[in-house]
């Protein structure tokens, strides 16, 4: 019987073609927030539409923590990996008798992050093209009340540039995993119409939509004044609660709200990964910087193993982390950690209540400090012709 270490050393071999048929799963942040047409609840695809997967225990930890080492060293990055232009790094080279430089803080890598992207050339992409990006993911699991970790997925995802054609992801995990290759169909917003569940457009009545562009102006704002206040408007207008305890019948004793600012500061995240636009990436790491409580964290390691620094911000049992590498700030993806679930101070209620808005559920038992809740490390972006066409 062949280890799990041989397993994982197989992730970076040649991945077989995908077959056509339908998925179990697929990635939470593409399902999760594509779109937000009012009045239509926003999907969750991971557990029944309502549910993220959560808590795993010290044995899966140290599986994710073999897989990333792995999957660093055998994907490529390709990335691009641009230097920081000259003077905007800190790890510049001192005269005699210079004072060392302390090493920045959360401000300060976003706004070298901004910099960077700032100096990022746009892609040439057509409104018909399709934005190309290649990730790999580590994320927790429950299934029948066991902890496992799903993980690491190479996931290839193609989005429509000007959001109005149907886009595609794909996840293939090692070929000796046994988990079979899935590929998800995503419907575009075409005449201002749209699958009401965007991952299963022909058993799901069409709605009005409005187009969520991948590589071009849109809804997102391109200046870090208007981006701040876009993010602050989505948690206002979708909230996020949190389950706290279990009960004897194992449902939720109470839930709590997200504060609206980490609310913004994940709705960034999500952005993060659904527009890479250069303008865009620049405006939401300025406007990240403007949100309360974010924290800098030196040595962190994203789901290809890359080490890195990243600006974080903790609340209800989690620790959102944006990883950028710790000499040119690029960006590198993006981490859900466990943290200590301190209630000081917030209201824990009975059932949610989302008022006028569309609320978004967190269940299942918090995770332990430190344990990966989710991981994401960006590879690289491209334009294509085509969805499912490779650059």
């Amino acid at each position: 019987m062949r280890s799990d270490l041989s397993i994982l050393e197989e992730f970076g071999a040649s991945l077989a073609p995908v077959p056509d048929h339908p998925p179990a799963e697929v990635r939470h942040r593409v399902m999760n927030g594509m779109r937000r047409p009012a009045r239509r609840p926003r999907l969750l695809s991971r557990l029944s539409g309502v549910r993220l997967a959560w808590g795993i225990g010290a044995p899966a930890v140290a599986a994710a923590a073999v897989a990333a080492a792995l999957v660093a060293g055998q994907l490529a990055d390709v990335a691009g990996g641009q230097p920081a232009p000259p003077g905007r790094g800190t790890n510049v080279e001192a005269g005699a008798g210079a004072v060392p430089q302390a090493p920045p803080g959360a401000e300060q890598v976003l706004l070298l992050a901004a910099q960077h992207a700032a100096a990022t050339p746009a892609m040439d992409a057509r409104p018909n093209q399709f934005l190309f990006i290649d990730s790999v993911e580590i994320e927790s699991k429950i299934n029948s009340g066991e902890a496992t970790v799903s993980g690491p997925l190479r996931t290839r995802t193609w989005l429509s540039v000007d959001g109005t054609r149907d886009g595609l992801v794909t996840q293939e995990a090692a070929p000796a995993s046994r988990r079979s290759p899935t590929r998800t169909p995503i419907d575009g917003c075409t005449n201002g119409r749209q699958a009401q569940t965007i991952d299963r457009p022909a058993t799901t009545p069409e709605v009005a939509c409005t187009p969520e562009p991948a590589y071009r102006p849109g809804r997102v704002p391109t200046d870090s004044a208007g981006l701040l206040a876009y993010v602050y408007s989505v948690a206002a207008a979708e909230p996020e609660w949190v389950s706290i305890g279990a009960g004897p019948d194992g449902r939720p004793s109470g839930y709590v709200r997200l504060s609206a600012d980490q609310r913004a500061f994940t709705e960034i995240a999500e952005i993060l990964y659904k527009n890479h636009l250069p303008a865009v990436q620049e405006a939401a790491f300025l406007a990240a910087r403007r949100i309360a409580g974010v924290q800098v964290r030196r040595n962190v390691a994203d789901a290809a193993g890359r080490a890195g620094v990243a600006v974080t911000r903790t609340e209800a049992g989690a620790r959102q982390e944006l990883v950028f590498d710790s000499t040119s700030y690029r960006y590198l993806g993006h981490n859900i950690i466990g943290a200590t679930l301190d209630l000081a101070g917030a209201k824990v209620v009975r059932s949610p209540n989302s008022g006028k808005g569309t609320a978004r559920i967190r269940l299942g038992p918090n995770p332990k400090p430190g344990e990966v809740i989710y991981k994401s490390a960006l590879l690289g972006i491209a334009v294509v012709d085509k969805a499912g066409q490779r650059p």
